[in-house]
């Protein structure tokens, strides 16, 4: 795929399960109209991995009420690690809950090391081997994180050897219709997001894409506004979690980041996305709510702010 020639999300869509163009408009066609840049809502599962473990319980032997509890809170979708789609059982499980609970898996979540050659072909290897079963699910988005080296920045070196594998990877991906959104913590966002820019300056826009994770690049210390408008058209798919006076807020909602100027700049991009809703707790973040009613609360405030 040359640069420049980008693939579209429907097209991804159309390629990743047969029959699956003709789903979405029949689906398209009893559900409320959405504005076209936005696929649905959807909700990723990491914060209940934080909060089972607090009852000393585990987010895989509770998938299923995990998943009972996105669909009651409104969501379309769900996104989830890439734990769940390592063996075909697994995979069968995940499935059989997404059908259970009529929702689709707008994105796949997983990391590896990609600084280092053979580690990273390595790591290439394992996410390309997991390709196919992934596209059975119906999910056309690996969202991936790169591992960070959270004692010093990436040398120029590393940081030319993990665009060309992620290059690479995002090309390997896109043989089973898979779109490579690449993610971030805050170690990337040093020095002015150096290497946040370096995965995507030093990529191909038709074989890598963004996954915008709004709150990590203003907790990293960078204006989130000025980037995301910057490469508004590497949009593929977004986190979205808010602070309020630098805490983690217990639901999405109005705080540190201004989401409805956040939707301006989402309104320039023509390449439909999932709005995903990550919550996260930290020490001092305050639960006062349960989990379920907190994401009923984010559910109705992408409702209310993005019009979704």
């Amino acid at each position: 795929m040359s640069a420049g020639k980008r693939i579209t999300r429907r097209a991804f869509v159309a390629r990743a399960v047969p029959g699956a163009a003709g789903l979405q408009v029949a689906v398209a066609a009893s559900a409320p109209k959405q504005p076209k840049r936005y696929r649905g809502a959807s909700a990723q599962t990491y914060v209940w991995s934080q909060v089972l473990q607090q009852q000393g319980k585990s987010l895989s032997e509770n998938l299923d009420s995990v998943f009972a509890a996105t669909r009651s809170a409104g969501f379309d979708a769900v996104e989830t690690m890439v734990q769940f789609v390592q063996t075909a059982d697994s995979a069968a499980r995940l499935a059989d809950l997404l059908g259970k609970y009529q929702l689709r898996l707008s994105g796949i979540y997983g990391g590896g090391l990609m600084h280092e050659t053979e580690a990273g072909k390595r790591t290439v290897a394992r996410l390309a081997g997991l390709a196919e079963r992934i596209k059975r699910l119906g999910c056309d988005v690996l969202v991936f994180n790169p591992n960070p080296i959270r004692s010093r920045e990436k040398t120029q070196g590393e940081l030319e050897t993990q665009a060309a594998l992620l290059n690479k990877l995002g090309r390997t991906l896109g043989e089973s219709s898979i779109a490579l959104n690449v993610h971030c913590h805050a170690p990337e966002m040093r020095s002015d997001a150096r290497e946040f820019r370096s995965n995507l300056d030093r990529t191909d826009p038709s074989l890598v894409w963004l996954n915008a994770d709004v709150h990590w690049i203003y907790r990293g210390g960078n204006d989130p506004y000025e980037l995301l408008d910057r490469y508004a058209d590497r949009i593929g798919s977004c986190h979205l979690r808010n602070s309020v006076d630098g805490v983690w807020s217990e639901a999405l909602g109005d705080g540190d980041v201004d989401y409805r100027r956040i939707v301006k700049i989402f309104a320039t991009i023509k390449t439909p996305m999932w709005l995903t809703v990550e919550l996260a707790y930290e020490k001092r973040t305050k639960q006062t709510r349960p989990l379920a009613e907190n994401l009923a609360r984010s559910r109705r405030y992408i409702r209310e702010v993005f019009g979704v």
